[in-house]
């Protein structure tokens, strides 16, 4: 990339309503007409800000119907905002959002909602991961019954550790205010709930639902049940 192409991509980041959009994005497809909901900003700007964002190369856009609906154009784009929020330490956004994604959904490829921050909450509390220094971002690191459990979840942690992105964050949780696991591992953690049939998602939108096979292993597994307060994983 050139100095020419770094300058334009720092350009575009620089602006706190581009940001926000962008952490948004981080969920899921999303159309114009939630993002000027959930930022509170006149259509006109936040197509504004778009049409920035995508010339950067940093937003795709599909037309569905009769709306066009905006995501992050590459994994790469997700990873680097991980980076550069945690490395900021900013406390989460506060955006509002339906009870059903303030529940369980995705977050780019990672679990979020209250089941999210309730998994991440109960690794930290059985010593399966240690919280980070910052409140609500930060690099993750395993703690000392970490291989086990992982080894336990079908979690190969050589392979997470070969991808090209941070092993393990804290993922500040819009709604929950507090983190949910992101990076590389929270990704595998997702993976693996969806591939064992724990979790479904539904079709089109990032909204997760538990299924009763995926509640006995929730509990058994990782100490939480969904929608209740979590109980240390076992060590």
């Amino acid at each position: 990339m050139s100095s020419r192409n770094l300058v334009d991509l720092a350009q575009a980041l620089a602006d706190p309503l581009r940001l926000t959009i962008l952490e948004r994005l981080m969920d899921g497809p999303t159309a114009v007409s939630e993002l000027v909901l959930l930022t509170r900003q006149a259509q006109s700007k936040v197509s504004n800000h778009l049409a920035v964002l995508r010339g950067r190369g940093l937003v795709n856009a599909t037309r569905v119907g009769r709306q066009r609906l905006y995501e992050i154009s590459d994994p790469s784009v997700a990873h680097m905002l991980e980076a550069l929020i945690g490395i900021a330490g900013r406390n989460p956004t506060r955006l509002e959002m339906s009870p059903s994604l303030a529940r369980a959904r995705t977050c780019y490829d990672h679990l979020a909602g209250r089941l999210g921050v309730a998994i991440f909450d109960s690794l930290a509390a059985g010593r399966a991961i240690k919280k980070p220094a910052e409140r609500y971002r930060g690099p993750v690191k395993l703690g000392s019954a970490g291989p086990r459990v992982f080894r336990d979840l079908g979690i190969d942690l050589d392979e997470v550790r070969k991808e090209r992105r941070h092993f393990a964050t804290a993922c500040g949780d819009w709604s929950e205010r507090r983190p949910h696991l992101g990076g590389a591992l929270g990704a595998a953690l997702w993976a693996r709930t969806l591939e064992q049939g724990w979790v479904v998602q539904k079709p089109g939108t990032r909204i997760v639902v538990v299924t009763e096979r995926g509640r006995g292993h929730f509990h058994r597994h990782l100490g939480v049940r969904p929608d209740r307060s979590p109980s240390p994983v076992r060590h």
